[in-house]
């Protein structure tokens, strides 16, 4: 055989194993993101490194097992999955934010309650004319007098 082909031979095997090996020791992670939770699930990752900046400073590292779920704020998130050898490339994701009010009733009283995942300035009318306004966190309820002339009307408190 040719002593050029046995070296190309050889480079060609060479290749091939340190693809192979990339590929086993990459770490590999899916995503999913609904709402403001995030599932990741980890092929092999060990380590979650998450941060609002794509400098990755003041990085937040999350341990994973195969499945892990997190609750995060509105933004835009860069993250990589690090299997403590090799960190994966750098990758995005966006919490968007909802702003959501429902307004839970019983015999005796009423409640407005924040079902969004942003802090909501919610501005009360009467008969058209605003009589006052209410802040409300993610989650956070507030008693109110439910009168046919009033509404409430909400937006993403900033």
């Amino acid at each position: 055989m040719n002593k050029h082909i046995k070296i190309i031979i050889v480079q060609v095997i060479f290749l091939f194993v340190v693809v192979a090996v990339i590929y086993l020791v990459y770490p590999r992670t899916n995503i999913n993101v609904s709402g403001n939770a995030v599932n990741f699930e980890s092929g092999n990752a060990k380590t979650i490194i998450i941060s609002k900046n794509p400098d990755f400073s003041n990085s937040r590292f999350i341990d994973i097992n195969k499945n892990t779920l997190i609750s995060l704020e509105p933004g835009t998130y860069y993250w990589k999955a690090s299997n403590n050898f090799i960190e994966g490339w750098s990758k995005k994701f966006e919490i968007k934010s909802e702003v959501g009010l429902k307004i839970e009733e019983d015999e005796t009283e009423s409640e407005l309650v924040n079902i969004g995942n942003v802090r909501v300035n919610v501005t009360r009318n009467k008969e058209g004319v605003m009589v006052g306004h209410i802040i409300l966190e993610p989650d956070e309820k507030e008693k109110i007098a439910n009168e046919n002339n009033e509404n409430y009307e909400g937006r993403q408190d900033d």
